[in-house]
């Protein structure tokens, strides 16, 4: 059932695997948002470039979300007019509003069926704590301009303290989006490679890839948008960013539903729209970091749909990762200012569709032009990075969590049912254990292949998750999500290649 609703409805067409060596101009290593709208207009521009995915082109965090795109990223204005002044703030809103502004677009150019929909955005709270930051995002809206109001009521069977509506922001399958922008580039002479995973990388005046295939790359400037970098270069993003999972329950809902999507300010998270298309109320939350689930995360959104809406049956459930930066915003640009031919992207904070979209915008003229008039918006101060609260709390955390996991020992009896995995100890060594349907049995080396931290177990997904950056493998041993590149080795093979790709 752990199947995410946009990407079932919209497989999206086949690419090949690379399986020869080639040289380009412009590589994008990546096939989500900002992957694939950097790629398109770069083509667009008339120039030759080439996608690789590690797997298929919105399989990632593109097709795994909200389908909300919109300028309310939550609470974020007032804190960024906090730390950095109203004028970054703001500079913040305009480039995500003109990421939406280019999704719009883009969707008429090419009559994109994906759902399309202008619908206020509405962020709420319920907790009398929040009211009052509600009404300081209010303040710095109303001082940047923006058409919004407070609401005391909502027409959801939800009470609240509190409600900040921001009106003309949107909604959409962002799958059937993402195909329908993949083909019309491949059809103005851009190439895309699925199932291609990058493994190596070394950078230069030209950057040298390789894929887990052995075939190589020669690139003259290279775009990772990977969501988590598959390649550091120095730039430490593994202590900058924290993996979080979030959940998403979906069933079919035939009462009204207001024409808005809302979300609340507070923890657990509950962030609800309607999707047309299908009839259904998308319900989304229950945020923690990879690898420190503790319950049933799927059926406390269940719960809270049956108790709220009285909804019984449920069509759809998946899950998704996203990272966090120190400070709210993501990392687009340059990977580091000592490659000016290799960008990156990542660090969207769960709010990826407009986030990516516009990172590809910024990205893509810093290649076309030369700069971006947003390019000083993304640019990140390392000694605030490291002094952030965030980012001690968290390296913190991977300690506890490596050194820990390191003196942890197994159990010394296999689980006799399918299904459940397991850490077990197998002739004095720690394995991941896991046995399938059809008793089948799968023993791997829980060594995360990233920067050796040590898996766990995860229930809900069935996988092997790393609870120090977030690289998760299959209970076969294949990397599902990095930063890790290289699979698990079976119990009885050599011990797990580490590879950081951080230099």
């Amino acid at each position: 059932m752990n199947e995410a609703y946009w990407i079932a409805s919209s497989k999206g067409r086949r690419y090949e695997k690379l399986d020869r060596d080639i040289k380009v101009d412009y590589l994008v290593v990546g096939g989500g948002l900002a992957g694939v709208t950097c790629f398109y207009l770069l083509v667009s521009a008339g120039r030759e470039a080439v996608l690789v995915d590690a797997d298929r082109i919105g399989y990632g965090c593109s097709g795994r979300n909200t389908g909300k795109i919109t300028v309310q990223h939550g609470l974020v204005y007032a804190e960024l007019e906090s730390k950095f002044g109203l004028d970054r703030a703001r500079r913040y809103y305009e480039m995500n509003d003109k990421a939406l502004e280019l999704v719009e677009t883009l969707i008429a150019k090419f009559n994109i069926r994906c759902d399309f929909q202008r619908v206020p955005a509405c962020v709420y709270t319920q907790d009398e704590g929040y009211a009052e930051k509600i009404n300081k995002e209010y303040e710095t809206y109303q001082k940047m301009g923006l058409d919004c109001r407070l609401e005391k009521e909502l027409p959801i069977p939800i009470k609240v303290k509190n409600a900040l509506v921001l009106n003309d922001q949107a909604q959409f399958n962002p799958k059937k989006y993402l195909d329908a922008l993949a083909e019309e580039t491949v059809k103005m002479g851009g190439t895309i490679y699925e199932d291609t995973r990058i493994v190596d990388f070394k950078p230069g005046e030209r950057c040298i890839l390789k894929t887990g295939d052995n075939v190589t790359i020669d690139a003259g400037c290279v775009i990772v948008a990977t969501h988590f970098p598959c390649y550091d270069g120095m730039g430490f993003y593994f202590a900058k960013l924290k993996p979080m999972r979030t959940y998403a329950v979906m069933a079919r809902y035939d009462k009204s539903f207001p024409e808005c999507h809302f979300i609340n300010a507070e923890d657990p998270t509950r962030s609800l729209r309607y999707v047309h298309e299908a009839g259904a109320l998308l319900i989304v939350g229950e945020s923690h970091k990879v690898g420190h689930q503790d319950k049933d995360h799927y059926l406390e959104l269940k719960k809270f749909g049956n108790e709220v809406f009285g909804i019984e049956d449920y069509q759809y459930q998946w899950s998704a990762q996203d990272y966090e930066p120190p400070h709210k915003i993501p990392f687009v640009g340059y990977l580091n200012k000592d490659m000016l031919n290799v960008f990156v992207a990542t660090g969207f904070n769960k709010w990826g569709l407009s986030g990516g979209t516009a990172a590809g915008m910024v990205i893509s003229r810093m290649i076309l032009d030369g700069h971006s008039p947003y390019e000083e918006l993304y640019t990140h101060t390392t000694l605030m990075d490291v002094a952030s609260s965030t980012f001690v709390a968290e390296n913190a955390d991977v300690a506890v969590q490596l050194i820990g996991g390191k003196l942890q020992s197994g159990d010394s009896e296999l689980p006799a049912s399918p299904g459940v995995g397991r850490v077990v100890n197998i002739g004095g060594k720690r394995c991941g254990y896991y046995k399938d349907e059809e008793g089948n049995e799968h023993i791997v080396d829980i060594t995360c292949t990233h920067m050796g931290c040590e898996l766990k177990w995860n229930p809900l997904e069935s996988s092997w998750d790393c609870p120090c950056h977030g690289s998760r493998f299959d209970y076969k041993g294949n990397v599902l999500e990095g930063p890790a590149t290289l699979p698990l080795n079976r119990h009885n093979e050599e011990k797990n290649r580490i590879n950081p790709q951080i230099r």
